[in-house]
């Protein structure tokens, strides 16, 4: 079977190439995706695949604990959702499978930051050297058009499945995840679930979490030519971002030793679920001592642990800090935590999914699947939290070359992803009559 596989993606090498290119020429940035969900609406029709598209409402979505506004219109945000319909009627129930599946892939793309360090236009979808070039070539749309062309590819072969095959082609990914949650809305269901994110073809069914916060601190403002005599904000910074550093070793410490099942997936185990203080807004003028400073960053949650949980020891680590400084004891810090909330998932690596996927991937590619955990949020939370289905990510590319000038993704990586997610829908929903 996989031989008949690898020729039939040899022969939709041009389709995927294709593919990938039109795909890219979409500026689908944030709040942007109706035209690009349209012209995959009609690529899964031309594959006798049932369409729907599902325009995000956020006001239906508010009820979600994970879900956020991010601040983009939602006029022209929609996922789009194709599935290939299984018989439903198994050959041989003690040898076949009936299970269903969902290939996952978000379309929206971010912005490409200084045009000057592009060697191209970032929606130029320029094709050399065995790779595509472009915004979003990688992350993830690279992903999304093999999941389709793998549907392709047992089409061509003539090959229908007892099990359903859905592809959910997603908004919102990249600003919180509203399209994923608009198909948790809508009731999407299936017995698992493949996120087609850039993971180089490493298998990650763990998944970090993360929020948003804003620290809010006051001082003290005198002209700089009497600074001892006010109060300097940005050294009372200093104290609480020492505690807060200090408190994330110690996490990732505390982590490692309770978690050793877990953290022996993380390339860093001193980078599971990280803090990072992001941006700094302090004081008006050169000659006066600030007053007034904004931190904005991003914390970890770490795997198993709640949002509740976080916050507190991060809220407390904050509070405790304070009181040691006369000033702040009396002018305690504010803490906002908004947007951008990345709950933690994970899945059983021996569960009936990830082994799957895993002999799959060692027939298709030629080579033992690599586990890996993951300290980027994404859709994979969603859908195992709020839909209650096994979701893993794997997919081609490396996420460290997403997100940057020149982004690319290489065809040769895409077309091996096909080949193990083809073979991936035979062994998972089982061959019909």
């Amino acid at each position: 079977m996989i031989e008949k596989i690898r020729m039939a993606v040899d022969d939709n090498r041009d389709y995927l190439v294709a593919l990938v290119r039109d795909m890219v020429r979409f500026g689908s940035y944030s709040g942007q995706s109706e035209e690009i969900q349209v012209f995959l609406e009609q690529k899964m029709c031309e594959l006798d695949m049932e369409t729907r598209l599902i325009k995000v409402k956020p006001e239906k979505l508010e009820k979600y604990k994970g879900f956020s506004y991010d601040g983009f219109p939602y006029e022209r945000r929609f996922s789009l959702l194709g599935v290939r319909r299984g018989s439903g009627v198994l050959k041989d129930s003690l040898k076949q499978r009936a299970s269903s599946i969902i290939l996952n892939g978000h379309v929206d793309i971010v912005p490409p930051g200084d045009l000057s360090r592009w060697d191209d236009d970032p929606l130029s979808g320029r094709y050399e050297g065995g790779r595509i070039f472009g915004r979003g070539s990688l992350d993830m749309k690279g992903g999304l058009a093999a999941g389709i062309t793998a549907v392709k590819v047992l089409r061509d072969l003539g090959i229908r499945t007892i099990g359903d095959i859905t592809i959910a082609s997603v908004c919102g990914e990249e600003t919180g995840g509203c399209g994923a949650f608009a198909l948790v809305e809508d009731g999407i269901s299936a017995d698992g679930c493949i996120i087609l994110e850039p993971t180089k073809q490493k298998i990650c069914h763990i998944q970090s979490g993360c929020h948003t916060f804003k620290i809010t601190l006051k001082g003290r403002s005198i002209h700089a030519c009497m600074a001892y005599k006010g109060i300097n904000v940005i050294d009372k910074f200093y104290l609480i971002y020492e505690a807060l550093k200090a408190m994330d070793i110690g996490r990732h410490e505390r982590f490692a030793d309770l978690c050793a099942e877990k953290v022996q997936f993380y390339e860093n185990r001193a980078n599971v679920a990280p803090l990072n203080v992001g941006t700094l807004k302090a004081g008006e003028w050169p000659s006066s001592v600030p007053d007034y400073l904004e931190a904005h960053g991003r914390m970890g949650i770490l795997p198993g642990e709640t949002v509740e949980e976080m916050h507190k020891e991060f809220e407390e680590t904050v509070k405790a800090a304070a009181a040691s400084d006369s000033w702040l004891a009396d002018n305690l810090p504010e803490i906002e935590w908004y947007e951008g909330l990345f709950e933690p998932s994970a899945i059983d690596s021996e569960s009936e999914l990830i082994q799957c996927l895993a002999e799959c991937h060692r027939k298709a590619i030629g080579s033992m699947a690599e586990f890996e955990a993951v300290t980027y949020g994404s859709d994979m939370r969603i859908f195992n939290i709020y839909a209650g289905i096994p979701t893993v990510l794997y997919g081609p590319g490396d996420v460290s070359l997403a997100h940057t000038v020149n982004e690319c993704a290489d065809i040769d990586e895409i077309t091996e992803s096909v080949c193990a997610v083809a073979l991936m829908l035979i062994k998972w929903c089982g061959i019909s009559d």
